[in-house]
């Protein structure tokens, strides 16, 4: 999977779950290792804050919510 779909896959799950999520479960729904689901989620928080969006990507844990 490329980094745009991961990147998207990740939103997808987390805006639909509505609650925090495992970082296990993203690894097994996507197929792709912690390092890269931490990597990408890290990208996607990075980028929400420079943008100045109106959503933050926050850690708890080993979940993200």
């Amino acid at each position: 999977m490329e980094l745009k779909e991961l990147e998207s896959a990740i939103e997808a799950i987390l805006f639909a779950a509505g609650d925090p999520v495992g970082v296990e479960r993203i690894c097994l729904a996507l197929e792709v290792d912690r390092g890269t689901v931490d990597a990408v989620c890290q990208r996607l928080a990075d980028w929400y804050s420079y943008e100045r969006r109106g959503i933050r990507l926050l850690r708890l844990e080993d979940a993200y919510h």
